[in-house]
C-alpha cells in the first residue's frame, strides 16, 4: 500500500511515492502482529521468542523490504502508464509523449529514430538480455529463500536485489507456529512441515491415549486385589481354606507380575518430541511391587500350586491375616499415587488432540 501525491505541471503529472505508515499499513497486514505488538508494546514477546529490541530491529527490517517492494511496484506501474521515475516520484507524459529514461519526448520524433534503427541494433538490443523493466523479472526460489528479482538497465539481465527468509516468516495456528517454506518465488504455507506436526501429534495421542487405558485396565486389576485383601485382613480366619488361599495367591501374583504399566518408559520419547508436556509428572508406578512384602508374600505364592507339604512353607493364620492387611495397605497406596499418572497422561492426551485440530 503507497500513498500518491499528484502534482500537475504542463502536460506532465507527478505523482510521489509515500509508503504506508509502519503500524497503520504493514503490520498486521503483511507481517505478523505479535512481532509488532512485542516491538511497540511489549506484547506477545514469550510467543515469539525475542526479546523488544530484537523485535523492533526485525520488524524494521521487514518493513523497509516491503517498502522496496512497493516501490518497485510503483516504478514499475509509471514505465507501464507511459511514465518515468526521478528521484521518488513518477512523472507522466502526455497523450503526445512518450516517457524516456528521465524525460518525455515528442512522440512522432520517437518514431523517427525507431524508423533509423536498424535490424541489427535491434537484434542486438535482444541479444543482450532478458529484460526491461523489473516487472519482466519473476522472484525466485534458493532454498527457503526468495529472491526478488530487478532489472539492471545496463545489460538488460535479471539480478537480484533484495531476499527473504521464507524460514523466519511463521504462519500461526493457535498456539503454533509453523514457518512457511519458497516456492515458484513466493513465501507459501509449509503443507509438508504442517503434515510432519499432524502425524506427530496424532502418534502421540494414541500413546498418551493407550497409556490411560491401560492404566485403568490395571488399576481395576489392583481394585479387586485390595478389596480381596481386605476382606481376608478382617475375616482372616474364617476365610482361610486352602482353595481361598489358592485363588487369592494366584489373583495377587498375577497383579504383582502385572503391575502398573510403566508410563515413563511409555513416554519418554514423546517427551523428548514434545517439549513440556508434563513428563516431569509421569512415575514408574510398577518398581515397588517387585520386592513388596518379602518372605511372608514368597510362602502365599506357594500355595499356587495347592497346600505345601513342608510346614515351613504354610502360612500360619496370623501370618495370613496380616499379609493381607499388608496387601491392602499396599495397592491403596498404588492407586492412591497412581492418580496423578492417570491424570498427567489424560492432560497430555488432550493437549495433544487440542494441538492437532488448530493445524489445517
Amino acid at each position: 500500500m503507497f500513498f500518491l501525491t499528484a502534482i500537475l505541471g504542463g502536460c506532465t503529472q507527478s505523482i510521489k511515492f509515500k509508503p504506508g505508515d509502519i503500524r497503520d499499513d504493514f503490520c498486521g497486514a503483511h507481517l505478523n502482529f505479535q512481532y509488532c505488538k512485542c516491538a511497540f508494546h511489549n506484547d506477545f514477546c514469550d510467543k515469539i521468542g525475542m526479546k523488544r529490541g530484537e523485535a523492533k530491529k526485525y520488524v524494521n527490517e521487514k518493513y523497509e523490504k516491503w517498502v522496496e517492494t512497493e516501490f518497485d511496484k510503483f516504478k514499475n506501474g509509471c514505465r507501464a502508464d507511459n511514465g518515468y521515475i526521478k528521484g521518488k516520484a513518477c512523472f507522466k507524459c502526455g497523450g503526445d509523449e512518450i516517457a524516456g529514461d528521465d524525460t518525455c519526448a515528442d512522440r512522432s520524433a520517437e518514431a523517427v529514430k525507431e524508423d533509423e534503427g536498424t535490424e541489427e541494433a535491434n537484434d542486438e538490443v535482444v541479444d543482450q538480455g532478458q529484460c526491461k523493466y523489473d516487472s519482466d523479472c519473476e522472484p525466485i526460489c534458493e532454498g527457503d529463500v526468495m529472491w526478488k528479482m530487478g532489472c539492471n538497465p545496463r545489460g538488460n539481465i535479471c539480478e537480484k536485489t533484495f531476499d527473504t527468509d521464507c524460514a523466519s516468516d511463521p504462519e500461526i495456528f493457535g498456539s503454533q507456529q509453523i514457518m512457511k517454506t519458497c516456492q515458484n518465488g513466493t513465501c507459501v504455507r509449509n503443507e509438508e512441515a504442517i503434515a510432519a506436526r499432524k502425524q506427530e501429534l496424532a502418534a502421540e495421542k494414541k500413546m498418551w491415549s493407550d497409556a490411560v487405558k491401560e492404566t485403568n485396565a490395571a488399576r481395576d486389576n489392583i481394585r479387586t486385589a485390595m478389596m480381596d485383601a481386605n476382606k481376608n485382613c478382617i475375616n482372616g480366619i474364617a476365610d482361610m481354606t486352602n482353595v481361598a488361599i489358592i485363588e487369592f495367591s494366584t489373583r495377587i501374583a498375577s497383579v504383582l507380575a502385572g503391575g502398573i504399566p510403566d508410563i515413563a518408559a511409555m513416554t519418554a520419547s514423546a517427551a523428548e518430541k514434545a517439549a513440556g508436556l508434563a513428563a516431569e509428572h509421569v512415575k514408574n508406578l510398577a518398581g515397588a511391587a517387585t520386592d513388596y512384602a518379602g518372605d511372608a508374600l514368597q510362602r502365599l505364592y506357594n500355595y499356587q500350586t495347592g497346600e505345601p507339604a513342608e510346614t515351613e512353607k504354610k502360612l500360619a493364620p496370623h501370618e495370613y491375616i496380616k499379609l493381607n492387611c499388608d496387601l491392602y495397605e499396599y495397592f491403596k497406596g498404588v492407586l492412591a499415587e497412581s492418580d496423578a499418572d492417570l491424570e498427567a497422561a489424560l492432560k497430555n492426551a488432550t493437549e495433544a488432540d487440542r494441538q492437532f485440530r488448530e493445524l489445517p
